[in-house]
């Protein structure tokens, strides 16, 4: 059944299936590995399994991974009142409502809020800020390929970044064309950069 469904998975991934239907899809099947996997735990771990012999003992693998499974688990805890919280699902219950007050949404005076943006200084005075709206410039489209990792795509197209630095002198104008006008007109039509 495992083999199985590890082709399953194997499968989805060389289909020509879209990406959202293609991630549900081997979710579903890593739950079912996982699952599969629990319950083979489960009966490995069971001392009134039938497969097991009479006077035997349980291997030194069940036994360590017995061990290790009580050590882990967290049997009693000080709840937020200093009382002691015993068993799983007291325990469980306590952290999850622990949880739900530690991020619970929290009401907030917008006076307070107000009164905090006069007093924190604004971190880029407008000069800086205008200079940050103007158009790219080959020299920081340069930098911004050099610095990067030489081996790595910048996009689904394939091409490293040691591509573009190799054939700079061929592709310069096209690069600084199409980076502004993502950045300054937010789209790539042609149209749009044909005018």
């Amino acid at each position: 059944m495992k083999n199985h469904l590890y082709q399953c998975i194997y499968d989805i991934l060389l289909s020509d299936i879209q990406e959202p239907a293609k991630l549900t899809s081997l979710q579903r099947y890593k739950a079912k590995i996982v699952r599969l996997r629990a319950r083979r735990m489960e009966v490995m771990m069971d001392n009134n399994a039938q497969d097991k012999m009479e006077n035997e003992e349980p291997s030194f693998h069940i036994l360590k991974t017995v061990k290790r499974r009580e050590t882990r688990a967290i049997c009693q805890i000080l709840d937020m009142q200093g009382n002691n919280v015993f068993g799983h699902l007291n325990v469980l219950n306590n952290f999850l409502a622990h949880l739900r007050r530690k991020y619970q949404p929290i009401e907030i005076d917008q006076t307070c809020v107000s009164r905090l943006e006069e007093v924190i200084p604004l971190t880029c005075p407008t000069k800086y800020a205008d200079l940050l709206e103007q158009p790219i410039i080959t020299k920081e489209l340069l930098s911004a390929l050099r610095s990067a990792a030489k081996h790595k795509t910048a996009g689904i197209d394939g091409f490293s970044l040691k591509f573009y630095i190799a054939n700079w002198d061929t592709i310069t104008q096209h690069l600084f064309e199409l980076m502004n006008q993502m950045f300054l007109h937010k789209n790539t039509h042609q149209q749009n950069m044909a005018s």
